[in-house]
């Protein structure tokens, strides 16, 4: 009975930390899939000389508030 308590709650954690390694990866490429997008939309609307700190910190909100958007919702 306890071994398969300390089963369920080692599954239980190892299921977790998957989670969220996944979590993690997609954070990474939604960040970079939104660091181009806003590249090609400055350049589309003429701004093609547009600092890269200006992008990152742009890209930034835009993925955390789309996490914390995500997270929130019912």
């Amino acid at each position: 009975m306890i071994l398969l308590g300390i089963l369920n709650e080692m599954r239980n954690l190892f299921l977790t930390v998957v989670a969220s390694i996944v979590l993690i990866l997609l954070g990474i490429v939604y960040f970079m899939l939104t660091i181009w997008i806003i590249k090609v939309g400055a350049s589309w609307a003429g701004f093609n000389d547009v600092a890269g700190n200006t992008v990152v910190l742009t890209t930034g909100i835009i993925t955390a508030a789309a996490m914390i958007g995500s997270a929130i919702q019912q």
